[in-house]
């Protein structure tokens, strides 16, 4: 027979594998969920500080003292457009800008006169050449420029007025038209 002291205690009782399991991962999903909860903590202390500094950069107006994210946000898309719009005024701007000054530059080497460069007229007729030599030097040659091919060899430098430049600035007249001919102004240094 068994002592009475045997038969009041139990035999230790096994833990089966289940039982292990949950009791580790209960102890691994709180350490899971602590982590999360920090991670979202973080992140969105980090949204806070970019929503604060886009209030920094996005006029708001004296009467807004609270926004929403929602308003905030649709705010910076309006701002950004109107950006975007002056950036395309701008470089609109720039471009006329450009485009006047190199026609006054054209215009400027225009107005100083045979001296400083050679020029050549073209009309309907052919074109005339004149170069830097004296007075008594001078030689005027005519050209006929539709016909001629200008090799390298031939031909140091030419530079043309760009009828699409001119065109460009509004000030400008026409150059010269008879009945769809129109004359354009074209220099040329030739090598001696």
């Amino acid at each position: 027979m068994p002592s009475p002291r045997m038969q009041h205690s139990k035999p230790p009782r096994r833990l089966s594998r289940a039982q292990k399991h949950s009791s580790g991962s209960s102890n691994t999903s709180t350490a899971n969920r602590s982590t999360h909860n920090e991670l979202e903590k973080n992140r969105r202390a980090h949204l806070r500080l970019c929503l604060e500094r886009l209030k920094v950069l996005i006029p708001l107006g004296p009467d807004c003292t609270r926004h929403t994210t929602l308003g905030l946000l649709n705010k910076a898309k309006a701002h950004i457009k109107k950006l975007e719009e002056a950036e395309r005024k701008s470089q609109h701007q720039l471009e006329n800008l450009e485009r006047e000054q190199r026609f006054l530059k054209r215009r400027l080497e225009q107005l100083q006169g045979p001296q400083e460069m050679e020029r050549i007229r073209m009309d309907s007729i052919g074109s005339t050449i004149s170069s830097d030599r004296s007075d008594s030097e001078r030689e005027e040659i005519e050209v006929d420029v539709e016909s001629t091919e200008f090799s390298h060899g031939e031909v140091d430098n030419i530079s043309t007025t760009s009828i699409s430049d001119i065109d460009d600035h509004s000030s400008l007249q026409s150059i010269g038209s008879d009945e769809g001919y129109s004359s354009a102004s074209v220099k040329l240094s030739f090598t001696s």
